[in-house]
């Protein structure tokens, strides 16, 4: 309106001005007004035009906007723009439809991970992009969205822009699990499984390097379930499978390796010094249990065939230890029953051996078979014997002395070693006893405990009431405990050793220097001592970097207060570093071997000369 007054007023200006007579106006004056009235005319046209440009802007415009409101409206993805203080400014359909009004979206979205109300820990960044929990209307469910988050720096407020990715998320969890978990038997899946052995080569030590891979195959069963009713396909596999499932709490990992094998991953920590034993004896134990299945089933013609091959006996990669595996399955089948085999024939023959010396250990006991030897130790100083440490020897009739080297293995993986240790704590009350009445009692008698006797409930009161029984005082006794006795600790531990030292006993941290956890062992526990490992002491007089570490232990003991004793001295020279560098008890065949109780007499009357030569 304002534009079409502009043009009439020029237009009736300029009227005006052509109809006055010439000689009302001078020549100069009339030129000029003629060519101001030009002017103005011309603007006028020109902001004509103009309006009429901004006029078709506008409409333009609002077209635009109204087509992007209805893409807005219409759009799948939740979009909100939020003024400065977080409070929407709009929300389009599909996000108003799943959130009420209130509460407002910084209270509906939330972090990942947590219940935190996440746009209120993120407003302060230019633009945030990830996964969210948006908190729907019924206040109930929560649907996970991919959420982008823009900042306008100018005006303060948010583009807010959420898709629900609840179906990709479900469709990721479908492979995930398809990835990991065999379908039939909740197992876990075979290209997972090379995975897992991948990780067992790759985490393998020079110290800790032997695992095994068992393959379990269990034959006919792919002809079984072509006869039989589909619905019970599943139960057969699913019943095997969960039968070695009791194994995976001890660190074992099952996998399905093809249709009718199953396969067993037995870690290192699983896998002895005796690997032939542990291995022989699990897999006659699958071989029960799949029997067990059988009869289940009525299947009395399944047959059950195990392989076994070891790292890096039989392979240095999955492909070859699945293959040796395989390999012993077949030599397996050929025997034509229930059976196993390893994949190396060196194992396969001394595992009988090793389960025969299971089966007398188990006799040994009841037919009296074991004995106490006792090792001196002695001081540098005095020059004296100042105690005993306690070994347990097996008379075996058919393989003569035994060292516990050759079966405490075993007694340990069958729960005997709890019998043993009680046995050879009596016995050294009954020889201290001895002693005592007889004069010849010097220090204390060290017995060793092994990781299952110190866990039993009654461990602390036995120990009372055999030094009860033998009328001695705990004070005459050294404990040593295995490191393995602290790896896992729990509440119960303190309160043993508080118990133990309350009534008396010497407590002493057994092989020091070997585990991973010797130094916050030491923190954390009452000790009286530890004694080095024999690693440490052997050859110590050839390599110069063992005797440095062997000099920082024992300083470190110094510093907390704590005695040393060295083990395995085998020669003048090793008992003389040890004495330069602060150790004072020694113990080793250079003073004496282990000797029954009968023999003891004769080891103290020459005491003086134990040592062959004077050290220091």
């Amino acid at each position: 309106m304002l534009l079409s007054g502009w043009l009439l007023s020029g237009w009736l200006l300029l009227s005006a001005a052509v109809q006055l007579p010439a000689t009302a106006l001078s020549g100069d004056t009339h030129t000029i007004m003629l060519l101001a009235l030009a002017v103005l005319l011309l603007l006028v046209i020109v902001l004509s035009l103009y309006n009429r440009k901004l006029l078709h802007s506008n409409k333009t415009a609002g077209s635009e906007q109204q087509a992007l409101k209805n893409l807005l409206d219409q759009s799948a993805e939740f979009i909100a723009i939020l003024d400065s203080n977080l409070q929407p400014t709009y929300l389009n359909p599909a996000c108003s439809s799943v959130i009420s009004a209130t509460p407002a979206p910084p209270a509906v979205f939330k972090d990942e991970e947590s219940d935190v109300l996440l746009l209120a820990e993120i407003a302060s960044q230019p633009h945030w992009q990830g996964e969210a929990w948006l908190q729907l209307a019924n206040n109930e469910k929560r649907t996970p969205v991919a959420l982008t988050m823009t900042r306008h720096l100018d005006s303060g407020s948010y583009l807010l822009i959420g898709r629900d990715i609840s179906h990709c998320k479900r469709k990721q969890t479908e492979q995930d699990a398809d990835y990991i978990y065999d379908a039939d038997t909740g197992l876990f899946t075979p290209l997972l499984l090379n995975q897992f052995i991948q990780t067992a080569i790759n985490s393998s030590t020079v110290s800790q390097s032997q695992f095994a891979i068992c393959l379990i195959k269990y034959n006919q069963i792919v002809s079984y379930m072509a006869t039989a009713p589909q619905d019970k396909v599943p139960d057969v596999l699913r019943s095997l499978s969960a039968q070695l499932k009791q194994y995976s709490s001890k660190g074992a990992i099952i996998a399905r390796y093809n249709t009718d094998t199953l396969a067993m991953l037995i870690p290192t920590h699983l896998c002895s010094a005796q690997i032939e034993v542990n291995l022989n004896r699990l897999a006659h134990k699958i071989l029960l249990l799949a029997d067990q299945a059988a009869q289940e089933f009525k299947q009395s013609a399944l047959q059950t065939y195990i392989g076994i091959s070891i790292y890096p006996l039989d392979g240095t990669s999955p492909a070859v230890l699945l293959s040796s595996a395989s390999t012993a399955i077949c030599n397996a089948a050929r025997l034509g029953r229930s059976n196993m085999q390893f994949a190396n024939s060196r194992y396969q023959l001394k595992a009988p051996e090793y389960l025969a010396l299971e089966a007398e250990l188990l006799k040994a006991q009841d037919n009296n078979e074991f004995d106490v030897y006792y090792q001196p130790r002695l001081s540098i100083g005095s020059n004296r014997v100042v105690g005993y440490e306690a070994l347990l020897r097996w008379h075996n009739p058919k393989r003569g002395i035994l060292a516990p080297q050759y079966f405490i293995n075993i007694a340990d993986d069958t729960g005997q070693i709890v019998a043993l240790d009680k046995l050879v704590f009596r016995k050294c009350c009954q020889q201290l006893n001895h002693w005592q009445q007889t004069g010849i009692s010097r220090g204390r008698i060290s017995v060793n405990i092994s990781t299952l006797s110190f866990r039993q409930q009654d461990f602390v009161s036995a120990l009372q009431q055999q030094l009860d029984d033998a009328q001695l005082s705990a004070d005459l006794f050294e404990l040593e405990l295995h490191e393995d006795i602290f790896l896992q600790p729990d509440s119960t531990i303190n309160t043993t050793l508080q118990q133990l030292i309350t009534l008396g006993f010497h407590l002493t941290l057994d092989n020091f220097g070997q585990g991973i956890s010797s130094l916050s062992v030491l923190r954390e526990y009452p000790l009286h001592s530890l004694k080095i490992a024999q690693s440490f002491i052997r050859d110590m007089e050839h390599n110069e970097q063992q005797r440095n570490i062997t000099a920082s232990l024992i300083r470190l003991a110094s510093y907390l207060q704590i005695d040393v004793i060295a083990t395995g001295i085998e020669n003048e020279m090793q008992a003389y570093l040890l004495h330069v560098m602060g150790c004072d008890i020694l113990q080793g065949h250079l003073f004496s071997k282990a000797l029954p109780a009968s023999e003891v007499p004769a080891l103290l009357a020459r005491e003086n000369r134990l040592l062959r030569k004077e050290v220091g």
